[in-house]
């Protein structure tokens, strides 16, 4: 039998924890000074819609119990407690402070869609190579300029912000931003009055959410 892991809590946290996807019985299980919440399973699962619905749920019915819950990514399978020691050790200092970032915090996410506008044009910054092109592109990544009026909307709602492009037309990027538990229908609100000073794209909000984009990829 092995370790399915599910997520990274905070302490304290709240019994009972329940079961898993294959309704195996979920276990804390502290290794590098952090706490998983895992389940014992014979293999790991396959990829199937209900696997991956019951796994969100799991997640979701772990943020009742706990103030502070990172994900860990569907089908994670470890031999054993020694080898998630192994694994987290290395990340522990990070993952701590990931943990504190999201305590109190659910997850809303925005998703821009329009014309590719608003792609990187690499023609102006050809003159520096391609090193000033490479970096251009990463910053181009971590910007997504298309929802700056929603962000003045948003201020004072939003505690932190991950950025994902996608330039795949019509959807331009996911936004996620870290809210407090209880402020979604605040933030929707927000979002829905303010989306009309958009130009050229609209968003489509969803959540609240386990905090999945801010959540560091655990164990190899």
């Amino acid at each position: 039998m092995s370790l399915y892991l599910y997520a990274l809590v905070g302490r304290p946290v709240r019994r009972p924890l329940g079961r898993g996807l294959a309704g195996e019985q979920l276990r804390l299980v502290e290794a590098a000074g952090l706490l998983v919440v895992a389940g014992r399973v014979p293999d790991s699962p396959r990829v199937t819609a209900t696997a991956l619905r019951r796994h969100d749920a799991t997640v979701r019915r772990l943020a009742g119990r706990t103030d502070a819950v990172l994900p860990i990514r569907f089908g994670t399978v470890l031999d054993d407690r020694p080898a998630l020691a192994r694994a987290l050790a290395p990340r522990a200092a990070g993952l701590r402070e990931a943990l504190a970032l999201v305590a109190g915090h659910e997850q809303m996410t925005l998703r821009i869609y329009g014309e590719a506008a608003t792609t990187l044009d690499e023609s102006a910054v050809d003159d520096g190579g391609a090193g000033q092109r490479y970096l251009a592109r990463r910053l181009h990544a971590r910007r997504a300029p298309e929802v700056d009026p929603l962000r003045r909307a948003l201020r004072g709602l939003v505690s932190a912000e991950r950025i994902e492009r996608h330039e795949r037309p019509p959807l331009l990027a996911s936004v996620y931003h870290l809210v407090r538990r209880g402020d979604s229908e605040r933030y929707l609100a927000t979002v829905a009055a303010a989306s009309a000073r958009l130009n050229g794209v609209r968003v489509s909000p969803s959540g609240p959410w386990p905090a999945y984009a801010f959540a560091p990829d655990a164990v190899a």
